[in-house]
């Protein structure tokens, strides 16, 4: 299907500026020149608006501009002193609507966020009208004015807000119409109750929350029939959406909700976040047996826009226009291949399975392009799709993570591919991603922003005469992620992302800004950048002294790294995103570090490290154990080598292997520990292992990807010789993208 996007513009002026634009003084040696004008019964963003004008012109010159409003029948009184000096009237909202404005605006677009800023001389006294098709985009039109002036909103809070000091304030004469390019513009996880929010233009349509479908109460225990059926079980992981009852209750209470909320243009269903569908014969039938390639399985999308399309036809006798809104995620991201969608779905992408590092556009990465594939096959069959992806690192405690290459290429591409908004999470570590985040909300303002600008304009406001040395510093640290040909979730691939030479450079420009700024107001902003390169020096530290298996040392690396953790809390807002950061510190790295310390300290003696290289092989069809890959020994079998510890499954061939494989190394256990209790213990791995001890099975893991685990084996070395290991690993899932095997280090250790 061809679709019909309105042709919006970030900015548009109506008649260009001569190269000597007149000037409207605002302010003029700290003396009011202006006055504000509202309506008489202004509405509440309106009034806002004003107010918020006011305030910052006074924070910027210490001079107050008065806010008057209409009274009726007889205008705005203003002061004699100021109409003898024929000071510039400001009319925000309604009061400064006109005709004109009404249709020079329309004439670009008609989206509520739209604005048109008239600012004119005159002889008879200069005038500005601030006016938008919605008080929402009256107030987007003062923070617009307030930009020109030299305010910026970088992040939230007074850290992240720039302020000139002037005590002449003037404007340009303009006629200045924005639409903006994306009707839908949010950051999830950024509060949007935050002043900041609406500052940098975010707003418009939220797309719903799309994760489970609705069918009221309903008890597994007495109506298993309702739930998925997964290896000849009912569970509780999904719907059996085939179920006529489901399908029945689900439309009752989409009805439901519609006449609760009779305004919302849609409600958001899909399955529950995580796998578990339905394996019972007629929900498979409703599938077009398409594998998935990225989430290793069948993909279910068939199956889902079946079942929408059914609530749909059941919801149109008294609700025939409203839509149904779902995340094309996980093994429903790809099209459906025999079931023709209704009109009223609209899809938002969140590919959690595709590199999140990369833009569409960049040839270092084919997997990424394949999410333009996807969007273009769904924009072909639907009219209306959004995106709900990811502008931050899945899975990452919050290190260093510039997006800022991808976004510029992604947001104008998805534009030109038909997408109407955004719902973007996004974890906000504003110690690192300021400038991403910050220039994704330019972005979605205005597709066409100039990001080399936006940069430079950051960097001189934000870090003043540290401005050349920062701007050097953001630039590097996102050329080193564009560039490099790492594409694991997770931090896996940090420490080849941000290399030596990388970090040395960095450092270089930090050091030389810190001394710029010395003794300035501007000390602070550096210092948060130079918080979070310390945070990666010390996690690229930590791994270090784990791959040595020198856990003292790099315990005493994960005490730095929650010391500054802490540090970034403490800021307003806080610098890293405390759920996020806690979370994944320990589900990826800290529980390692703990257990490695605490099995070589103390009582507790290091028998051996296993090399980070082993003999591997792949085993698809589930062969090694018959054929027996775990015997004591050496044995042939065309084994490659492979790292352990050090690179993931992704940057060794293996991205999207799923299946069976087998590692095997061997050590000396030296004769000084004959006698002790001895173990066998694994940092981490993805996802299931099985391990042999000289030909003996001395355990398996209990599936818990990258968690620490360990066996005992006394009764299985022979001290004094070489003992031969072996692992076979079992991965089916995606755990991380990328990952596989083992991912930490693994030793012997004695009681």
């Amino acid at each position: 299907m061809k679709k019909t996007i309105p042709v919006v513009f970030g900015l548009i002026l109506l008649c260009a500026f001569i190269s000597e634009a007149k000037q409207i003084t605002i302010v003029e040696q700290g003396t009011a020149k202006s006055v504000i004008c509202v309506s008489s019964q202004p509405q509440p963003d309106e009034l806002l608006a004003a107010k918020e004008f006011s305030d910052y012109i006074e924070k910027i010159s210490g001079c107050k501009v008065e806010i008057i409003r209409e009274v009726s029948g007889k205008g705005w009184e203003i002061s004699p002193d100021l109409e003898r000096k024929k000071a510039c009237r400001i009319y925000i909202g309604s009061s400064g609507m006109t005709e004109e404005i009404g249709k020079a605006i329309r004439a670009v677009g008609d989206d509520p966020a739209s604005f048109m800023i008239k600012a004119q001389t005159s002889s008879s006294g200069d005038y500005i009208r601030i006016s938008g098709l919605s008080p929402e985009g009256t107030l987007f039109g003062v923070y617009e004015l307030l930009e020109q002036i030299g305010v910026r909103w970088y992040m939230p809070g007074d850290i992240g807000t720039i302020i000139p000091e002037k005590k002449t304030i003037t404007v340009e004469e303009q006629n200045n119409v924005q639409v903006p390019s994306f009707s839908s513009r949010h950051l999830q996880t950024v509060p949007n109750k935050d002043p900041w929010y609406r500052r940098v233009r975010l707003g418009g349509p939220y797309f719903p929350s799309a994760h489970g479908i609705p069918i009221g109460k309903a008890d597994i225990n007495k109506e298993p029939e309702l739930f998925a059926l997964v290896n000849g079980k009912r569970q509780s992981s999904q719907l059996c959406i085939s179920n006529p009852e489901v399908l029945k209750r689900a439309i009752n209470e989409v009805k439901n909700y519609f006449r609760k909320n009779p305004s919302a243009p849609w409600v958001g269903i899909g399955p529950n976040d995580g796998a578990g569908f339905c394996q019972c014969a007629n929900c498979c039938a409703l599938d077009a047996g398409d594998f998935d390639d990225f989430e290793n399985r069948i993909s279910v999308t068939d199956r889902y826009i079946w079942f929408f399309n059914k609530v749909l036809e059941g919801i149109s006798d008294e609700f025939p226009d409203k839509k149904i809104g779902f995340y094309c995620y996980s093994s429903y991201m790809k099209p459906p291949v025999k079931v023709k969608p209704n009109q009223r779905i609209v899809p938002a992408f969140a590919p959690i399975s595709l590199c999140r590092i990369h833009g569409m556009s960049n040839p270092i990465c084919p997997e990424r392009s394949y999410y333009k594939t996807i969007m273009e096959s769904w924009g072909k069959i639907l009219p209306e799709t959004y995106e709900r992806g990811y502008f931050f690192n899945l899975a990452d405690p919050g290190f260093p993570f510039s997006k800022v290459h991808a976004i510029r290429d992604e947001i104008p591409l998805a534009r030109e591919l038909g997408i109407r908004g955004w719902r973007v999470e996004t974890m906000p570590h504003w110690a690192s991603m300021t400038p991403t985040i910050y220039i994704a909300t330019k972005l979605f303002w205005n597709h066409k922003a100039d990001v080399d600008a936006l940069i430079h304009d950051f960097a001189l406001n934000f870090f003043g005469p540290a401005s050349e040395e920062m701007e050097k510093y953001i630039i590097l640290m996102d050329s080193a992620m564009k560039n490099a040909d790492y594409h694991t979730g997770c931090s896996y691939d940090l420490p080849f992302i941000y290399n030596p030479d990388i970090m040395k450079t960095a450092g270089e420009y930090l050091k030389k800004a810190e001394d710029l700024v010395k003794n300035t107001k501007y000390s602070e902003k550096v210092a948060i950048f130079r918080l979070s390169y310390d945070y990666l020096a010390t996690f690229l530290s930590m791994l270090e002294h784990r791959n040595m298996f020198d856990f003292v040392s790099a315990k005493k690396e994960l005490e730095n790294l929650l010391s500054i953790q802490d540090t970034a809390f403490k800021y307003e807002p806080s610098m890293l995103y405390k759920r996020a950061v806690v979370d994944y510190t320990k589900r990826f790295w800290s529980q390692c570090i703990e257990q490695g310390y605490e099995k070589t300290t103390g009582k507790n003696t290091l028998v051996a490290g296993l090399p980070d290289e082993w003999d591997f092989l792949i085993d698809p069809t589930s062969l090694g154990e018959k054929i027996g890959y775990y015997k004591s020994g050496k044995i042939g079998g065309n084994w490659i080598k492979i790292k352990t510890k050090t690179l993931s499954w992704s940057d060794q061939g293996l991205r999207y292997y799923k299946g069976d494989a087998w590692y095997r190394t061997s050590v000396v256990i030296p004769e000084q520990f004959k006698g002790r209790k001895i173990f066998i213990w694994f940092g981490g791995v993805d996802e299931i292992a099985s391990v042999w001890i000289n030909g003996n099975l001395v355990g398996t893991s209990d599936g818990k990807a990258f968690i620490p685990f360990e066996f005992e084996s006394t009764n299985f070395i022979i001290p004094g010789k070489e003992n031969f290991i072996a692992v076979k690993i079992t991965n089916k899932r995606v755990n991380e993208l990328g990952t596989g095997g083992i991912t930490a280090p693994v030793m012997f250790y004695a009681q």
